[in-house]
């Protein structure tokens, strides 16, 4: 931790989004315990992320062709990243989490990938802490006396955004390989991989379904994009179903 974020007044759990994606598996070395009718699993792990993601293959051929299958993940941090955090990687013959035959393992280390995505955010939101202090700050309040504020802060560019900041993300594509526990290596697993990071909060706008008028020319005011309707638009704005019928010339 660097003393930034030592004297932070603000806690550092950002939000952070983990997409994974299998994009090839290659078994060298099969576990010849392992039946070969069960499904093929990749288990990857981190923190408190947990991800399983299964292949095309129960107990038929594989169709390259068929789509692949992606999962992700929407997390924070509990504490900062240190060097000792890795992404733990385990591809199964797996029937159920009592029942699976190991096929390898790898590991993956992930502070270098978040701190590449943080110094990205902090670069693209530049002072985003110092600009979430001032804007709480100046909130008006019931139990301090009103603050004259300076009429140039409204030209200041870092109010443009104080809903939620620039998200910021690396898409990477890694090919790792697999061993077992007596330290052979039985194959290769690469993964396609993006870590997004999405500030301290996530806000978005969604629409509400409007409640329909039994008499849209009475009760209700038409939309500012067909009323007032132009001469040669054939839509009636009172009955938008119905086309006005022109005359001929």
């Amino acid at each position: 931790m660097d003393k930034a974020e030592k004297g932070s007044k603000l806690a550092k759990n950002f939000m952070y989004m983990l997409e994974l994606v299998v994009d090839d598996l290659l078994i060298t070395r099969p576990n010849d315990c392992a039946p070969e009718e069960y499904p093929t699993c990749t288990e990857i792990t981190f923190r408190s992320v947990f991800l399983n993601i299964v292949d095309r293959e129960y107990g038929t051929c594989v169709d390259p062709c068929s789509q692949k299958c992606g999962k992700c993940a929407l997390f924070t941090l509990n504490s900062p990243i240190t060097n000792q955090d890795v992404m733990h990687i385990h591809v199964y013959k797996k029937r159920s989490e009592n029942c699976k035959f190991l096929l390898g393992l790898t590991e993956l280390p992930m502070k270098p990938i978040f701190d590449r995505v943080k110094k990205e955010f902090d670069w693209r939101n530049i002072n985003w802490e110092e600009n979430v202090l001032t804007h709480v700050s100046g909130l008006p309040s019931l139990r301090r006396p009103c603050k004259q504020t300076s009429n140039c802060v409204c030209y200041e560019k870092h109010r443009q955004r104080l809903e939620q900041w620039c998200p910021t993300s690396e898409l990477s594509k890694r090919m790792l390989p697999l061993f077992n526990l007596c330290q052979m290596q039985t194959g290769n697993i690469v993964l396609l991989m993006r870590l997004v990071c999405n500030g301290p909060a996530m806000v978005s706008s969604f629409p509400v379904q409007v409640p329909k008028c039994k008499d849209p020319c009475c009760s209700c005011y038409p939309s500012p994009s067909t009323w007032p309707a132009p001469c040669s638009s054939p839509i009636d704005p009172c009955n938008p179903c119905k086309s006005v019928i022109t005359k001929k010339r």
